[in-house]
């Protein structure tokens, strides 16, 4: 019961709110710290009291499953490799260790991604079993480490195996440090059973560092080189492209290459939808990443907070909830940045949006702030398009009253066809084969014996391949 009352406590209850409209989630680990989370960290506690005891009770009642998803994104600034400036002594990876896991430990992801990772698999493996697999825990995996061994600047990707398997890997670019590409499947309740599950593509980028002409057009080159792949490769569905992407506004080519590119399915969306110029930009301060330190420091990059360089962008269907997952409005946030350090230091002026332990691990650990967003898993259906199922090969209406027609007809691929109709909370409630051929490209499904409402329909073809959409019943 603990687990479905944490997921509901993260979506209804945000536990602090700034002048800024910035939410910081405080990550719950334990029902003790939920509370005196709650009660440290929130205003207006009494009437919250009576509030959160009637959230309680209902998710007690009405609570089916839904599960959540953590993400968080984060530059681990040298992890595992020493130079000349960054050295055992003023950045000891024992050290870093055991501020990770304080960290780490707070915010709980299910599904971390990391820059600057040096060492090659050795290291993956130190941070899996030293950092995440630690006090109880062993269910955390790692993806494989690409680039050369000796590398300062790899990708890293972790991710609850309870909860998900590695489908697939890629590099999507391989100008100046790889572009990485990992896919993960989803293991609902019903997966064992069904094989039906939801795909989720995170593309991670430690992108060119600099702010001259040349560095803005190898950033550039690096995004295109990688949107390009899902291009190419008909990608679509729930993508993710998290990273270090040391762009200093929204209207650096590389980020447009993102935000408008010509295929709508490979389309990025910015959760807190924040535009604009973001570096130096005192107006930007709740959104900045870079530097949580001030003064001089041989290893760290200093000068203060006033840098957005770090983001999780997410494409349509994960920001709309039509592919199995819904972003989680005002999930989205820096860990540690409370909007009012612009030019100043993590820990002065005193920072309390976070445990004071919190603060310190993060002031220590790296010049950068980890974001984390957070998401609802809508159903527990294959939601991804596959390759060779195009929008236009289906057509339909959409809202729909009593009857759903489906028509195939500009369908390429002759056969058998199941259609499945769920709720959207996963369970099917319709099902039935079709026979798709020259004498007929319809699939006519009765809906009059379900209330108005939103669903999800599901074709698997013959090939294999699905597509899902979303529909409304009056």
């Amino acid at each position: 019961m603990y687990s479905v009352l944490k997921v509901q406590i993260r979506k209804w209850l945000p536990l602090s709110y700034d002048k800024h409209h910035l939410w910081r989630k405080n990550g719950l680990t334990t029902p003790f710290n939920e509370f005196s989370l709650f009660f440290k960290y929130h205003p207006m506690n009494k009437m919250r009291y009576f509030l959160l005891f009637v959230v309680l009770n209902l998710t007690m009642n009405i609570s089916h499953g839904h599960d959540t998803i953590r993400v968080m994104q984060y530059n681990l600034m040298f992890y595992g490799v020493y130079t000349d400036f960054c050295n055992a002594d003023n950045n000891n990876i024992s050290d870093k260790d055991e501020y990770l896991r304080t960290i780490l430990g707070h915010v709980t992801p299910d599904i971390l991604a990391v820059n600057e990772l040096g060492g090659g698999t050795q290291t993956l493996n130190r941070l899996r079993d030293s950092v995440l697999n630690v006090d109880g825990v062993d269910y955390f995996e790692h993806a494989s480490f690409t680039g050369s061994e000796n590398a300062w600047f790899a990708n890293g990707f972790f991710y609850d195996s309870r909860k998900f398997g590695l489908y697939e890997e890629a590099v999507t670019n391989s100008t100046l440090r790889d572009i990485n590409l990992y896919t993960l499947y989803y293991k609902s309740a019903a997966f064992p059973q069904t094989g039906d599950t939801t795909f989720l593509t995170f593309m991670v980028a430690h992108l060119k560092a600099g702010q001259s002409s040349n560095d803005q057009q190898l950033r550039t080159a690096m995004v295109s080189n990688a949107m390009s792949y899902l291009d190419n490769h008909n990608y679509s569905g729930n993508l993710f492209f998290a990273g270090d992407f040391n762009m200093r506004s929204s209207y650096e080519q590389a980020y447009q290459l993102m935000v408008n590119h010509s295929n709508p399915h490979i389309r990025f969306y910015d959760p807190i939808d924040v535009p604009g110029v973001w570096g130096l930009n005192e107006d930007m301060a709740p959104y900045h990443t870079q530097s949580p330190r001030s003064g001089e420091h041989p290893c760290f990059v200093t000068g203060g907070l006033d840098d957005r360089y770090d983001f999780i962008l997410v494409s349509e269907p994960v920001m709309k909830g039509s592919n199995g997952l819904q972003y989680i409005e005002d999930s989205y946030y820096a860990l540690g940045q409370d909007g009012n350090r612009f030019n100043q230091s993590l820990v002065n002026p005193p920072n309390d949006s976070q445990p004071p332990e919190v603060i310190s691990a993060l002031y220590n650990m790296s010049d950068h702030l980890p974001v984390v967003m957070d998401m609802l898993v809508t159903e527990s259906v294959d939601v991804q398009d596959f390759p060779g199922i195009m929008d236009d090969a289906v057509s339909y209406s959409n809202p729909v009253n009593e009857k759903l027609v489906i028509d195939l007809a500009a369908l390429t691929q002759n056969g058998n066809v199941r259609f499945s109709l769920y709720s959207m909370d996963g369970k099917k409630l319709l099902w039935d084969n079709y026979l798709v051929g020259d004498h007929s490209s319809k699939i006519k499904a009765d809906l009059s014996i379900l209330v108005s409402g939103t669903y999800i329909f599901q074709l698997e073809f013959a090939d294999g391949s699905y597509l899902s959409r979303k529909i409304i019943k009056r």
